[in-house]
């Protein structure tokens, strides 16, 4: 019983081997595009506004999420009857915490812009990488919680490295991983895809689930309620709102 377990895993590595080995990196692309509907849907979509929950521990946040291109965001969640909000105009990025004492609109770090930059990316490091800079590089082979998937590594101009895990069959994500800087700290960043419905006239598949870990630990659990393409999506949404002065109160006797 022995030998044949080693021979039947033995001849699976093999299998593998040969598999990674017909792989070819134009080749992989061309069907992960064609599993996202194609280049000419990808380039289509010109706004994609997302909304649903974000479960942080035991916390409840809802939270929207719009994109408009190329590379404008803007977030709003919800925590304790208080309203935060992120957003990116392409330029420059802002941000409103009233649950860390910011009530105002204050500018992104850059730590935090960074971040922000990388959600305007909507497209992904697959797609169109060498107008970004992005270098690609075809791992091969490997699972992901038992789902046969293909790794492909993808360098981004300023150094930064993600490694993008397609479903071998559907060569679609299951799972990206990064790393990242937080308060300081950095932390690897994985995060997994999971529930994909076809979205909008093109039949589109989205995620409408996805689980963030942060070095190995549970932070974001993430699902969608309700995605929209296409919309009308004015420019100022993405603008920072000007802050009125505050006069100061008169000095009383």
């Amino acid at each position: 019983m022995k030998f044949k377990l080693l021979t039947a895993v033995a001849l699976l590595g093999t299998s593998m081997m040969s598999l990674a080995e017909d792989l070819k990196l134009d080749d992989v692309l061309a069907e992960y595009i064609e599993a996202k509907g194609g280049m000419e849907v990808i380039q289509s979509m010109k706004t994609m506004k997302t909304s649903g929950k974000m479960m942080m521990g035991v916390m409840e946040a809802p939270f929207e999420f719009t994109y408009k291109a190329p590379d404008k965001v803007h977030t709003t969640f919800e925590v304790q009857g208080m309203k935060g909000i992120q957003a990116y105009d392409g330029e420059m990025g802002w941000q409103v915490m009233p649950f860390m004492g910011k009530d105002d609109p204050v500018a992104l770090s850059a730590d935090e812009l960074k971040q922000v930059k990388e959600q305007s990316d909507i497209e992904g490091p697959l797609v169109n990488h060498e107008a970004k800079g992005i270098k690609l590089e075809l791992v091969g082979l490997t699972e992901i919680e038992g789902t046969p998937v293909i790794e492909i590594k993808a360098t981004k101009p300023s150094g930064d490295v993600v490694e993008v895990f397609l479903d071998e069959e559907y060569k679609i994500e299951v799972m990206t991983r990064s790393k990242m800087k937080m308060m300081g700290q950095e932390v690897e960043a994985e995060t997994y895809f999971s529930d994909y419905k076809e979205v909008g006239e093109a039949s589109v598949p989205v995620a409408h689930s996805m689980l963030v870990k942060m070095n190995g630990v549970e932070a974001q659990n993430l699902s969608l309620e309700q995605v929209e393409i296409n919309l009308e999506v004015d420019d100022s949404l993405f603008e920072m709102p000007v802050v009125a002065v505050k006069e100061p109160a008169e000095k009383t006797e």
